[in-house]
């Protein structure tokens, strides 16, 4: 992959395919690393270049059949994950490019051949749900206010009618009532990792049914995509551009055929 045409590639998006296909993973982030080195290691047989905006996709979302045909008969729910390494800036590392919200959504509807999806969750990385839910100490200044720049991109795809419902991860309720304060549309999901608190505080609980806030549990790793992970998989790959690319975000997806309740596809 050294010609010309490579030479402006500042972007790679790696979709993974339907991980539903993967046997006998049971972690999400080995099954996450298992399906970027197949679709890298196969980079020549499938890619798309987008040769105005330097991005590449691996592999090509065109050769991929998983359109949706009425779009009414599934409800879509996805979860975007800002990396250790999402920022751009070298100056200020706690940057969260609010672009990956807009940047994630374009490239899952080219896959899906879709308009819009039922709910988007981000996870900010970092947070962790402390069941005693007394401070914010792993929450700093800059760093909520960058979570409410990115949240502002949230709220412009919700009034563009991209997204139906938004929701958080990890979110305490010291969070929420700093959130709330200086944000227009509010979270109406909290997801919360199962390992974090077996039993909820009672006043989350009720802050939640007073706001509105739908409680979930789930099993996500923090670190969903360590960068030696990725390193590792670039070099067993022999994947171009291996010294330049660092990972930004993930963005996991699922499709529920509503009339069946059943899982159709998932990546």
């Amino acid at each position: 992959m050294s010609s010309p045409e490579f030479s402006n590639v500042n972007t790679v998006i790696v979709y993974t395919g339907n991980v539903m296909k993967q046997a006998n993973i049971n972690t999400l982030k080995a099954e996450l690393a298992s399906c970027l080195e197949n679709s890298l290691k196969n980079v020549h047989s499938s890619y798309n270049i987008d040769q105005t905006r330097g991005i590449l996709e691996v592999p090509s979302p065109y050769d991929l059949s998983y359109k949706l045909k009425d779009r009414d008969d599934f409800e879509i729910t996805v979860k975007l994950f800002y990396l250790p390494s999402s920022s751009t800036s070298d100056d200020n590392p706690s940057t969260l490019p609010p672009s990956y919200i807009s940047q994630s959504l374009h490239h899952l509807f080219c896959l899906l051949g879709i308009t819009y999806v039922d709910s988007f969750i981000v996870y900010f990385n970092g947070l962790l749900f402390d069941d005693q839910d007394q401070d914010d100490s792993n929450l700093v200044m800059d760093d909520f206010e960058a979570l409410v720049e990115v949240w502002k991109e949230l709220e412009s795809q919700y009034r563009n009618e991209k997204i139906k419902k938004l929701g958080v991860s990890e979110f305490t309720k010291n969070r929420f009532e700093r959130f709330l304060d200086v944000v227009e549309i509010p979270p109406k999901i909290d997801q919360i990792n199962f390992k974090s608190c077996c039993d909820l505080p009672n006043r989350m609980i009720n802050y939640a049914k007073e706001h509105d806030i739908e409680l979930l549990t789930h099993k996500d790793p923090a670190d969903i995509l360590p960068l030696a992970t990725f390193q590792k998989i670039l070099k067993d790959t022999n994947f171009p551009f291996t010294s330049k690319l660092l990972p930004r975000w993930v963005l996991k997806y699922s499709v529920l055929v509503k009339c069946r309740e059943v899982v159709a596809n998932k990546g």
